[in-house]
């Protein structure tokens, strides 16, 4: 096993709470780090990081994988569900990943800010040296892959 710093650690345990809390899927870090959800399958969104920290945090899936997470959570088939649908389970997914993770990251009734989840046009976004990756999937193999920039919430790694 990996040994990661805590905000690795919080970030993983984010994803899996959320997960398992929202469509009882497990989470766990991917088998292969090499890989990439190809371009032309990929949804993305980003919300930001107000305070006490400043960043930027990206989620991408397949839209296989968000299309499945929307069916089980509308209980509706897939000929049912309609793009507002899948946007609005992208958009909590996000939210409620980043306010576990701030909650796990930060000590005790510690207050933070966040805005409001945007989806990205962009297929994954560029990585350098300020930004951190989690390659994550399903128990189902499904892949979901987490991106943190910003010099405060990266310095904290």
């Amino acid at each position: 096993m990996i040994e990661h710093k805590p905000l690795y650690q919080a970030m993983i345990s984010a994803v899996s709470q959320t997960l398992e809390n929202m469509a009882f899927m497990e989470a766990m870090e991917h088998f292969n780090p090499k890989y990439e959800i190809p371009t032309d399958e990929v949804v993305c969104n980003s919300i930001l990081i107000n305070d006490p920290i400043q960043g930027e945090i990206k989620l991408a899936m397949s839209k296989s994988l968000l299309l499945k997470l929307t069916c089980n959570l509308f209980s509706l088939g897939e000929d049912e569900i309609d793009p507002s649908q899948m946007d609005d389970i992208l958009n909590e997914l996000l939210n409620t990943i980043v306010g576990l993770f701030m909650t796990n990251l930060l000590s005790d009734n510690q207050e933070y800010k966040i805005g409001l989840p945007e989806t990205e046009i962009a297929g994954l976004p560029e990585i350098d040296a300020s930004t951190i990756v989690w390659k994550l999937m399903t128990s189902e193999e499904d892949a979901i892959q987490i991106f943190a920039t910003g010099a405060s919430l990266v310095e904290l790694k």
